[in-house]
């Protein structure tokens, strides 16, 4: 499946932030979306950009640290 992710990107809470646009292939529909985050990040190290930093623990949605803000809605 493919998927185009708009992310916010911020340096620091000083920097001025700008959402960014990145195309993803290869997603299967059965991936949760922490999965498809590596994959993204995978994908950015290999260019040499900086990785998308989110938490996460578990990934079992069991300790509320990997959420995250998905189109203005609350995920974890």
């Amino acid at each position: 499946m493919k998927l185009t992710l708009k992310i916010w990107r911020q340096a620091g809470p000083e920097a001025k932030g700008k959402m960014v646009t990145y195309p993803l292939d290869g997603v299967d529909g059965d991936m949760s979306f922490l999965e498809m985050m590596d994959i993204l990040n995978e994908e950015l190290v290999n260019k040499g950009e900086v990785p998308v930093e989110f938490d996460h623990d578990c990934r079992e949605g069991i300790c509320g640290s990997c959420n995250m803000m998905i189109n203005g809605q609350p995920h974890g």
